[in-house]
């Protein structure tokens, strides 16, 4: 399988990658380091040298520099959402992109959008398996979000790598101008379905292609559950046994959206065996379409109206064992935001044995007249991923402050801050 490896990181990506998955970076530009504030990347290159060796330090010096580091923004938790743009990952529900200012899960022009998605997902390794399987993505531009759950199949590592590279695959077919995002708000439905099918159908070929390549990851899967929401409308393109569920906020109601591609659920489906028999059947997981088996599979593709309140649950099957669809209604109605309504789905399952990987994405439909989007960051690009964490980018008014501050770190040789014990660090030249 042909690879485009990243002047900046090294991480192999996909052929068909315009922006790294791993750093961001996009790949046809020199191999430079991902724009960081001056002084937040010094505080973070002295704090990693400092652990350890505090006490060969000035202590008015190792406090200022944790002092330095407490002005820092805090680093994201959860999943976080790409800039479709230009491939920046943002806080989950960030309004606008920290690295180039578009606009994400909010459109430019809000007056013509009547919903907001607003996502969250997480993805737990469970009580059992001592490896997480499964992927999750969230991705966003001009209002719309786009958000996957793939669970990998074959054992531990070949697991792992076919949805790495399912997840991988669906960002190289979406991220970046020559891929649409510029101009994905103004594709029809149908145009959106042929996408999302395509994009499906190159990820299975970069799963089967990675597979033939390597002994050891023969008869890797993974399943795939791809959701497409802009304003009033899903579409979800789908392989496998993950599921989409839609609770609708004013009914009350719970429908699963997708069908399990499993042999038991065919069985169930025909009427030869019953729900609770389906439950406790020992093949309950084998599957007879998913991706990495054969070339030519399809996904099935869904689409529904949605409407103000309404929650969409994309989830692996490590939710589904443990977790029935009037569990995730029950805690969907206690919660207004999509966070918690994740954090508690993954703990119910763990609560009850947790015995696969657990993956869900929760989407709320929020009525675009009232949400209040965040300003623009002033200053985009001043912060983007490092070794330390995940940012985002403070006030304008936050920045000019910290450049006031007196954080200025010493050099190693010259200074009379640093004294002669900087000079003793070990390991400095």
């Amino acid at each position: 399988m042909d690879k485009r490896i990243c002047p900046n990181c090294s991480h192999e990506n996909l052929e068909r990658a315009i922006f790294c998955f791993q750093c961001g970076k996009n790949l046809d530009d020199v191999p430079v380091e991902r724009g960081i504030h001056r002084q937040r990347r010094q505080v973070e290159d002295a704090l990693r040298h400092l652990q350890g060796r505090e006490n060969m330090l000035e202590p008015n010096l190792v406090r200022h520099l944790y002092d330095a580091k407490a002005k820092l923004p805090p680093a994201i938790s959860d999943t976080p959402i790409t800039c479709l743009r230009c491939g920046t990952l943002n806080k989950p529900l960030a309004s606008f992109c920290i690295g180039c200012g578009a606009a994400l899960s909010v459109a430019e022009n809000k007056d013509r959008q009547k919903l907001v998605p607003r996502a969250s997902a997480l993805s737990n390794v469970g009580q059992v398996r001592d490896n997480n399987e499964d992927r999750v993505g969230l991705w966003a531009r001009h209002g719309i979000v786009l958000a996957v759950v793939a669970d990998g199949m074959g054992g531990a590592a070949a697991g792992e790598e076919a949805s790495r590279i399912t997840v991988e695959a669906i960002q190289a077919d979406f991220l970046g101008e020559a891929r649409g995002s510029e101009t994905i708000h103004e594709l029809s439905e149908d145009e959106i379905s042929d996408k999302l099918r395509s994009a499906v159908r190159r990820a299975n070929h970069a799963v089967i292609e990675r597979a033939g390549e390597n002994s050891e990851l023969h008869g890797m899967g993974t399943t795939i559950t791809l959701a497409f929401v802009r304003d009033k409308r899903v579409i979800i393109s789908h392989v496998g046994d993950s599921r989409a569920y839609l609770i609708d906020g004013q009914q009350g109601w719970i429908n699963q959206i997708t069908d399990d591609h499993s042999f038991v659920e065919a069985l169930l489906a025909s009427g030869h065996i019953t729900k609770e028999q389906a439950a406790v059947h020992p093949m309950r997981n084998v599957l007879y379409r998913a991706l990495g088996q054969v070339e030519d599979t399809e996904a099935d593709l869904y689409s529904r109206t949605l409407n103000v309140g309404d929650w969409l649950i994309l989830c692996s099957d490590g939710l589904t064992r443990h977790v029935s669809p009037s569990d995730m209604h029950h805690i969907a109605e206690q919660h207004d935001a999509p966070e918690p309504v994740a954090q508690a789905l993954v703990d119910l399952a763990n609560q009850r044995g947790g015995e696969d990987n657990i993956s869900v994405v929760v989407i709320l439909m929020e009525d675009a007249a009232e949400v209040e989007p965040e300003d623009p960051p002033a200053d985009p690009a001043l912060l983007r991923e490092t070794t330390v964490g995940l940012y985002q980018v403070p006030s304008e008014a936050a920045l000019d402050a910290f450049d006031e501050e007196t954080h200025e770190l010493p050099t190693v040789n010259g200074s009379d801050e640093a004294g002669e014990d900087a000079d003793d660090l070990p390991g400095e030249a």
